[in-house]
């Protein structure tokens, strides 16, 4: 590869197809997106709050190699590394970047899938980050994965788990979803929800311990342990979502014009989030999702749904008006005029419209 570009991310100096000599990242040999830094570093810190050391770490869509290095260098945690593209201009491009950072790991050329059945029952940790759908991978990333590890995965079709393209998200997915004014979430747990439904199928269990949604993708890190009676639990947190007239009924059986199969279980483990926080990147974001995660029900509310003749409250004011009322709700970082709580679209709303009437 001719045109390079050093570049630095977190701990890692690292090559890439500079940009511009191929016009454009999409455009270049091996793909690189600085866009998903902060995905990346997420990624570290989750490893690291996980708190186990000596961990088998495969990325079967390595690029650049750039994840799996930082995992390496900044993570602590790990003992043997598993990188490889289908690319054999990558996978090149790896072994340079690994060399540059002292890192040792074993590199392969193959598809994704073939190398993960063949490392069968010897990963602790596997980490989907395709372009696009990790759906056609995921049967074989917890055939890699042990006893018990993290299953961690970005989707960057997003338009396809929100509803968009419906036909498409029932053929990818096997989930009926349209839009709606909570439409993050439904993609959010559309996506952990077909995960679920792969591992039970490969007598797994998880456990989500992180989730989110950051502008073009959804990510989710989980807990993963096997054992068929443990798997029949992921279908007690999978149902399906009635929406009518601003109200969010969740169901276990499908009807008509129900979204669904959708996770509605939790997103995501406080805990191990302001574990995460104490590393110091991101630590607001951090927290939000925390105090997301600490409340149970699914979908947030939007202030437009409360508003009287087109006026509403801010965001703010209506947390606090909320809380005066004895409601318990949070920001979300899924919108940034939505909020969660346990309480009912009934119980907002009659606080939030007698408060829009009277103002």
């Amino acid at each position: 590869m001719r045109h390079l570009a050093l570049r630095r991310e977190g701990a890692v100096e690292f090559y890439t197809p500079d940009p511009e000599k191929y016009g454009g990242i999409y455009s270049a040999p091996v793909f690189y997106n600085p866009a998903m830094e902060k995905n990346r570093t997420l990624s570290v810190l989750i490893l690291k709050a996980y708190g186990k050391t000596g961990l088998t770490v495969c990325e079967p869509l390595s690029g650049t190699g750039i994840r799996g290095i930082r995992y390496a260098v900044e993570s602590g945690a790990v003992g043997r590394l598993v990188l490889n593209d289908i690319s054999k201009e990558a996978t090149e491009l790896i072994k340079k970047n690994l060399e540059i950072n002292g890192v040792d790991a074993e590199v392969y050329n193959e598809d994704a899938n073939v190398l993960l059945h063949r490392l069968r029952d010897t990963c602790d940790v596997v980490d989907i980050d395709p372009f696009g759908s990790p759906a056609p991978f995921m049967q074989a990333a917890f055939r890699a994965l042990r006893e018990e590890g993290l299953i961690c995965a970005t989707a960057t079709d997003t338009a396809v788990l929100v509803g968009r393209y419906p036909r498409k998200c029932l053929r990818r997915y096997g989930s009926v979803a349209f839009r709606t004014p909570f439409y993050i979430e439904v993609g959010l747990r559309n996506l952990i929800g077909f995960v679920a439904r792969v591992a039970a199928s490969e007598d797994y269990k998880i456990e989500p311990l992180m989730s989110y949604w950051e502008g073009h993708y959804f990510r989710f890190c989980a807990y993963a342990v096997r054992g068929a009676r443990d798997a029949d639990d992921n279908f007690r947190n999978i149902g399906y979502l009635e929406y009518k007239g601003g109200l969010r009924r969740v169901t276990t059986r499908p009807g008509a014009s129900y979204l669904g199969p959708l996770w509605i279980g939790p997103m995501g483990e406080p805990l191990i989030i302001y574990k995460m926080a104490e590393f110091g990147p991101h630590q607001d974001f951090l927290k939000l999702l925390a105090e997301e995660y600490s409340v149970a029900a699914p979908w947030y509310y939007r202030m437009p749904e409360f508003a009287v003749g087109g006026r509403s409250v801010t965001l703010k004011e209506a947390l606090k008006i909320l809380r005066e009322a004895g409601i318990y709700s949070t920001a979300t970082h899924m919108s940034p005029d939505g909020f969660k709580t346990d309480s009912s679209y009934g119980e907002v709303a009659r606080v939030l419209k007698t408060y829009n009437y009277a103002t």
